[in-house]
């Protein structure tokens, strides 16, 4: 979600910074181009994040069967000194350990010790490459929580 906020601020800077150019005439020539030119590329930026962002999602979906380990609820400062609360869910699945953060419904719904099959989308850059021998996966892109049935995890 933040990657769309994001997006629509570096593209609405752009397009405001293209109408102050073409609207304010009256302003030196460097002033009208270097105005363009910077509402030009944030506009072209914000365009081409939202095509990779929107490719990222919709290529990259990844799914893990875990065993739940811990719970932990993470206050953290946001927002110019407010307080954010984070829901996440520790799990392993004896070769891999996951940190998902979740909603407060489903964390409190989830119980030590079961075994789920989380569907997820992994944080990576716009440009990264997938080995598929990270060892931890740390995510807030979580599709999908469903228990898996008995013997579906490693004891």
């Amino acid at each position: 979600m933040n990657s769309f906020i994001t997006i629509g601020v570096m593209f609405g800077f752009g397009v405001v910074a293209l109408g102050y150019a073409v609207i304010k005439r009256k302003q030196g020539t460097r002033a009208i181009i270097g105005m363009i030119i910077a509402g030009a590329f944030l506009s072209l930026m914000g365009v081409l994040m939202l095509g990779l962002t929107v490719k990222n999602m919709l290529t990259t979906t990844r799914t893990a069967t875990a065993t739940l380990g811990e719970k932990t609820v993470v206050e953290e400062n946001c927002n110019e000194g407010d307080t954010c609360t984070r829901y996440v869910l520790g799990m392993t699945d004896g070769a891999k350990s996951y940190d998902f953060t979740v909603g407060s419904q489903v964390f409190a719904a989830a119980q030590k010790g079961n075994c789920y099959q989380v569907t997820y989308y992994p944080n990576q850059g716009l440009f990264a490459v997938d080995a598929g021998t990270d060892l931890y996966v740390a995510t807030s892109f979580v599709t999908r929580i469903v228990q898996a049935g008995e013997g579906a995890c490693r004891p």
